[in-house]
């Protein structure tokens, strides 16, 4: 049940950003319980339980994070970016933290430097990139230039060579636990947004099997109860 539990919430926060600029969708990690309590060095004999073709307990292995790119759709402010190919923008979030995200969402913070509103201010290859005004432009590469052709810096994109050490944040953002080297393989298209991966269909889909494997656990664990109940009952008569 916890498991399946985690699973639900899981799903549901998919479904709760499929339309979050940049979202990254998540999926649930079983592992067979025998083999965690293996893994952590327990001494437990390993046996199959129920029809002898294995365990059916499983628990909680890990969550694992679906890189694949999103659509790119096109909006009206000069100040939304998508990443076409690899890549992440780098944010300073107030702990001093670099995060990495696909949500380009810019705007422009009260002394004027580019951020993402709700986590921190955009690094450039050379530190923090002042806009001040939102009429910029922003070309392939991620150079920002003013409307009267300055360059005003170049937006930092990364691109770490293991996505497996990324650690997602309860934001949807992401921490690299070294340095990532710059990405070459993309381009940064302006006055647009990239789309949450996470794929409706498919999350309703899963929600509709989790909901129905969480009820059947429940209805075990409801008659196990039930059976313990009679058997106390039994014995107390006796």
């Amino acid at each position: 049940m916890t498991v399946n539990q985690k699973n639900l919430d899981i799903i549901g926060n998919n479904l709760l950003n499929s339309e979050t600029a940049g979202y990254r969708a998540a999926r649930l990690e079983y592992s067979a319980f025998e083999l965690q309590m293996v893994a952590l060095g327990s001494s437990v004999r390993q046996t199959a339980l129920g029809d002898g073709a294995g365990s059916p307990i499983v628990t909680i292995d890990s969550q694992k994070t679906l890189f694949q790119s999103g659509t790119i759709e096109s909006t009206d402010r000069k100040l939304d970016v998508a990443i076409n190919g690899e890549g992440f923008f780098n944010v300073t979030g107030e702990d001093g933290t670099t995060y990495l995200t696909r949500n380009g969402g810019f705007d422009l913070d009260t002394e004027g430097y580019l951020v993402l509103p709700g986590a921190g201010r955009v690094l450039g290859s050379n530190g923090y990139i002042k806009a001040s005004r939102s009429d910029v432009q922003i070309s392939y590469d991620g150079t920002v230039s003013s409307s009267s052709g300055a360059i005003l810096g170049k937006i930092l994109i990364t691109s770490p060579a293991d996505y497996s050490t990324l650690e997602r944040t309860e934001s949807g953002m992401f921490t690299s636990d070294g340095d990532a080297p710059l990405s070459t393989g993309y381009q940064l298209t302006q006055s647009s947004l990239e789309k949450s991966n996470a794929n409706l269909n498919v999350e309703l889909t899963n929600l509709v099997a989790a909901q129905r494997a969480f009820q059947s656990c429940s209805s075990a664990l409801s008659a196990i109860d039930t059976i313990d109940r009679r058997a106390a009952q039994m014995i107390a008569a006796v």
